[in-house]
């Protein structure tokens, strides 16, 4: 299996978080601390791989909420800017709307479930389009401890998992 070898350097000296998304051999990355985002097209070239920039901007720039791609957009929250739909292929911004403040999010059947990491610890449901920020509801976490809530909220079999310091919250989300 050959190496693969940036043909461009991401010079950083901060943490990098958010997973990389691989989509149509194409590499997606982003990072907080004003960093942004770049999205390499990745060849095979022999014994190895060669990977070509195919856009750098400041749409994105996720410090550690993750992101997620729903079809051809992808959907973070980004420093300075909030909750941000943005095309995979071309790094253009969609859209981008405050909703629930920084925070971490997962989606599940067409929908987001982003979570503030601040604060009462809100949760909302927002539909996973490029045609703006459509919220369908919204919660805030009981018993909400005083720190910043950092883990991703998590969907499996129909629930929703929201961990915050020792405690673990479960929701039945399960479309009836």
């Amino acid at each position: 299996m050959g190496r693969w070898r940036p043909t461009v350097e991401m010079e950083s000296h901060r943490p990098t978080v958010p997973t990389p998304i691989f989509h149509d051999n194409q590499v997606y990355v982003t990072s907080g601390y004003g960093i942004g985002c770049n999205l390499f097209q990745v060849t095979k070239t022999g014994s190895g791989f060669q990977a070509k920039e195919s856009y750098a901007n400041k749409v994105m720039v996720n410090h550690h909420g993750g992101v997620v791609r729903v079809g051809e957009y992808l959907y973070g929250y980004s420093d300075g800017k909030g909750w941000v739909c943005q095309e995979f292929r071309t790094g253009k911004l969609v859209w981008t709307d405050k909703g629930v403040g920084k925070g971490s999010l997962t989606c599940a059947d067409g929908y987001l479930y982003m979570r503030s990491e601040e604060g009462k610890g809100s949760i909302a449901l927002v539909e996973a389009t490029p045609n703006g920020y459509k919220e369908k509801g919204r919660f805030d976490q009981p018993d909400r401890s005083s720190e910043n809530s950092w883990p991703h909220p998590v969907i499996s079999g129909g629930k929703l998992y929201l961990r915050d310091q020792d405690a673990l919250f479960c929701y039945d989300v399960k479309q009836n």
